[in-house]
């Protein structure tokens, strides 16, 4: 059997789209978690059809899709992607809803510095409001992208109303946000280690795994000493010889800067209190 012909215009009209860009339709079903549109261009029978997600019509809170838009109402939407399946497109309103947002957003490249001021401070991560008129969106960095130093709580490395510089590290036009990063502007702390094997230095011990210590020896550097590493005969668990807390000396065996892993050892160097076994 040959494919109707009303399909293979369907296909071949979204084969055409291209996820970001901007299209326009009319809103023909507004449904408890989505909005279907009507998309403009297809050259028919039949009709090409987008859906927008609840969460992808505003930026605004809203209880139902219905408090956004109503059945007839036309619209400006970013492509998500396609759908081949359902054949049908996956858009965000959001995303057109300020143009001069958008454009600004657009503007930006990644690998860029960019300046903003903290909002807020929680504990999965930091706003940053971006300033600028119109509204140039907000800022957001994650928890690791913050410091290369141990850290208790965002709060630790950033104050509300500091100013700070990240860099870009993505674009979200459907939220109005830009990924920002602090510690890629920062020196990472393990370069000055990379020429350090078999320096003996002294460090604290932060974490007990079933088959090591992670050692802490400056801030933000971290390495494992396994447990062949504490004796000449391997220890089952390492709490029979360290806890938490404790101050030992080790040795840098290696240095991994791909991986960014950093190899202990604290074999046939003296430990005071150390227990037995």
């Amino acid at each position: 059997m040959t494919q109707p012909l009303s399909s293979a215009r369907l296909k071949a009209f979204l084969n055409t789209i291209r996820a970001g860009e901007v299209r326009t339709g009319r809103v023909i079903s507004v449904e408890d978690r989505e909005v279907l549109v009507e998309l403009d261009g297809f050259p028919g029978p039949g009709k090409a059809v987008g859906c927008i997600p609840h969460g992808d019509l505003t930026r605004r809170a809203t209880g139902h899709p219905s408090e956004a838009v109503s059945i007839g109402q036309r619209l400006t939407f970013e492509v998500i992607g396609v759908d081949w399946q359902r054949e049908r497109v996956w858009a965000s309103a959001a995303a057109c809803e300020d143009p001069a947002l958008r454009a600004f957003l657009l503007s930006l490249r990644r690998g860029a510095t960019h300046q903003g001021q903290v909002a807020s401070v929680h504990s999965f991560g930091v706003f940053v409001d971006l300033g600028g008129e119109p509204d140039h969106g907000t800022g957001f960095i994650r928890i690791p992208e913050l410091s290369w130093r141990t850290f208790d709580h965002p709060a630790d490395v950033v104050t509300v109303g500091q100013r700070v510089v990240g860099e870009i590290l993505d674009v979200d036009t459907r939220r109005g946000q830009v990924q920002l990063s602090l510690k890629a502007l920062q020196e990472d702390p393990l370069l000055p280690f990379a020429d350090q094997a078999g320096r003996v230095t002294t460090g604290r011990v932060t974490k007990l795994i079933p088959f090591g210590a992670f050692v802490r020896i400056a801030d933000g550097i971290e390495g494992l000493v396994h447990n062949t590493e504490f004796r000449d005969e391997p220890v089952e668990d390492p709490r029979q010889i360290v806890s938490e807390g404790d101050e030992i000396t080790v040795r840098i065996i290696e240095v991994d800067l791909v991986r960014r892993r950093l190899t202990l050892s604290a074999r046939n160097l003296p430990q005071s209190g150390e227990r037995s076994i």
